[in-house]
């Protein structure tokens, strides 16, 4: 005989049944298994401090049944109260002569019509929670010893773990609804913003914008208000597809004014609003127009978030509407703003696009004075337009380059290159360029540039192509300079291997300020607001640069390996470049006394190169060097948590490693490197130390 499980604490998902049949065959076994005149379960209820009944088996008595059913049992009291407050196994071989728990008149009235004698209960535990108790009975003293008591105690674990179990299933099905309801999301606002960067027609984007919020939120209704010039007033623009004819003709006559109704009130706020009942919302004034309006449009629950520009400024609404009062959850009312988000980008853009058409002559005139030479090429690669540039540094006239191919201003030797570029940006994904070259000049000699272009695409069609190409005889001018400058400070190939970092790094921030100057120049006429973005930029390039030489210049200074010794030379170039890089570089010391000199200054060159080598090319975020003893010798690795490479395929010398291994060698020790791909890597050198 069993009975409902009817405690609504323990989990309700559609896997409950799992529950039911585990506790169920609990109770059943139980009073099996343990010969009992009766099984009875329990179950805490809400408000933790009684017990009340929720299985029972092999209880023959439909009189017996009623009393055990209907019994109350506070936590504390009888042989079921005092297993779950001392959460443990009560047994007792007479219930009634047993005064080791506390004694209820009407347990004990109940005990004594149903003749029991011996009881054993177990507390029925779900993780760390007493959710209840299992007990058996019988009219004979001492019915129950240690065996049938273990027993019990593993049925009761058993169902417990059955809960557990089930409780898990439910959390993992909602987690997984939540997930795959928000992957849906994201995935149709990515697609959004797929539209919005390829597609120019506002109307289309703001339509998809539409239909995927009332898909997304299993809307009635749903539509889309820009605002009037004056900001007094929205208009309906765009409306769900699938909407009655007559009703879109309808909404595109109305102007909701700003305050009234819910779009007007979210306008009027700046933020999204929501109402479970449109009918009864207290924010907004009900005057008959607007009455009318909601009844003809069904409108009771509601949900409005305001179309915001980059500054805050209210361009419009978009609304989800609801056919009966429904409450709207706070995550639903945040996709819709991303969704509002999203359409007020598409209105921005189309409107940014006419303004850009607008100034097209001076958007020209700014790209024929550019002292870099802007182009565009079609699908063929021949030029459809030239800046008068091109005279200026290559010595063709741009009328002359018109209608040429791009070989025309290709070295021999860089024409392979430049053939690769363009099979790369005219084919799909259409990647964005950006190299040097050598561009001959009309006279024949070479001229090192540098270009970058990005795809011209049509309806997912490559059309063409557009850039800049950069004269870098004043970059080379400098670096040259910059080289002559490293070589008279250069005593040995580290400060070498530095001055060619000083030259990768600052050398392009310093240029960089050189052409942003100039393009300030240009722009102080003409457009003073760009100037003063090209500032911003500039002062920022002079940020960064001056950090980049501090950084620099600190590991110029040789650390001074024979007065500090190897360790704290470590130590103190792994600070210099933690605090450049941002890189954690921790160091791990372990040598009793000092090697020697000559493995002290190999050891400590290698680990210099290895910390370079990992923020050149392992975009880590952790490095452990340990140094210590091996053998005859002394031991030191350095391991990151990079990008790994193959060791099959990359290019040692690269790297440095045929010099780290040549310092090793040299001393007649060795040099190891361990790397895979995605796997960080290891570079482990020893040298001996007599």
């Amino acid at each position: 005989m069993a009975g409902t499980l009817t405690d609504p604490a323990l989990p309700q998902p559609a896997e409950t049944s799992l529950v039911h049949e585990a506790l169920r065959h609990a109770v059943d076994e139980a009073a099996r298994l343990l010969q009992a005149d009766g099984a009875i379960l329990y179950l805490v209820q809400p408000d933790g401090q009684t017990l009340q009944w929720a299985y029972d088996a092999g209880i023959s008595s439909a009189e017996e049944r009623g009393w055990m059913r209907s019994l109350v049992l506070p936590i504390g009291t009888g042989m079921y109260g005092q297993a779950v407050a001392e959460r443990a196994v009560r047994i007792t071989h007479d219930y009634a002569a047993d005064h080791s728990f506390p004694h209820a008149w009407m347990l004990d009235e109940v005990a004594r019509e149903a003749r029991i004698r011996a009881m054993a209960v177990a507390p029925l535990t779900v993780g760390d929670e007493i959710v209840g108790a299992l007990g058996v009975y019988a009219g004979r003293p001492g019915a129950f010893d240690e065996a049938a008591v273990a027993l019990l105690k593993a049925l009761t674990e058993h169902a417990g773990t059955s809960v557990s179990n089930a409780r898990l299933i439910e959390q993992l099905a909602a987690s997984q609804g939540q997930l795959a309801h928000r992957a849906e999301s994201e995935r149709s606002l990515r697609e959004i913003a797929a539209h919005i960067a390829s597609i120019t027609d506002q109307k289309d984007v703001l339509q998809r914008v539409v239909d995927e919020s009332r898909r997304l939120l299993g809307a009635d209704g749903a539509h889309l208000c820009l605002m009037s010039d004056d900001a007094t007033f929205l208009t309906p623009v765009v409306v769900a597809g699938g909407t009655d004819e007559g009703m879109r003709d309808w909404l595109h006559t109305q102007q909701f004014p700003l305050g009234s109704g819910m779009n007007g009130l979210a306008a009027q706020l700046g933020h999204a609003v929501k109402t479970d009942d449109y009918v009864t919302e207290p924010r907004i004034p009900h005057e008959l127009g607007d009455q009318q309006s909601a009844a003809r449009m069904r409108l009771r629950g509601m949900a409005v978030a305001p179309l915001r520009t980059q500054r805050g400024r209210v361009i419009g609404t978009l609304a989800i509407s609801y056919e009966e009062p429904r409450e709207i959850a706070d995550d639903d009312l945040s996709l819709l703003q991303g969704m509002a988000d999203h359409a007020a980008i598409a209105v921005t853009n189309t409107r940014l696009y006419a303004d850009l058409r607008q100034s097209e002559e001076r958007y020209r005139y700014l790209l024929t004075n550019s002292p870099d030479i802007a182009f565009q090429i079609d699908e063929g690669g021949r030029f459809t337009f030239m800046s008068d540039a091109v005279e200026r540094i290559a010595g063709w006239s741009a009328d002359e380059v018109l209608g040429q191919h791009f070989s025309l201003l290709t070295s021999p030797e860089s024409m392979e290159q430049l053939q690769e570029s363009f099979l790369q940006i005219s084919t799909p994904p259409y990647l964005a360029q950006a190299f040097q070259f050598s561009m001959p000049h009309r006279d024949g000699h070479g001229i090192p540039v540098d270009m970058r272009s990005m795809p011209i695409v049509v309806d997912g069609e490559f059309r063409g192509a557009h850039g800049r190409v950069r004269d870098l005889r004043e970059q080379v001018r400098l670096e040259e300079n910059l080289r002559r400058q490293a070589a008279e400070l250069a005593a040995s190939d580290e400060r070498a291997h530095l001055a060619r970092e000083l030259h990768d790094s600052v050398t392009q921030a310093l240029f960089s300020m050189t052409l942003t100057t100039r393009s300030v120049e240009l722009l102080l006429d003409r457009d003073l607001d760009a100037a003063r973005e090209q500032l911003a930029a500039l002062r920022a390039l002079e940020r960064d640069a001056l950090a980049e030489m501090r950084g620099l210049i600190f590991e110029l200074r040789p650390a001074n390996i024979e007065a500090d010794g190897l360790v704290q030379a470590v130590r103190t170039h792994a600070a210099a470049v933690e605090g450049r890089t941002g890189i954690s570089i921790a160091v791990d010391c372990d040598l009793p006394d000092r090697p020697k000199l000559e493995a002290e200054a190999a050891l400590y060159r290698i680990a210099q190169e290895s910390i370079h080598n990992v923020v050149k090319h392992a975009s880590a975020s952790k490095v452990l060097v340990t140094i210590g003893r091996a053998q005859a010798g002394v031991r030191l690795v350095v391991e990151d948590d990079g990008v790994g490479f193959d060791p099959t395929t990359t290019n040692r010398d690269g790297l440095g490693l045929a010099g780290m291994r040549s310092r090793a060698e040299r001393l007649g020790g060795t040099l190891d490197i361990t790397s895979e791909p995605g796997k960080g890597t290891r570079v482990e050198a020893a040298v001996p130390d007599t």
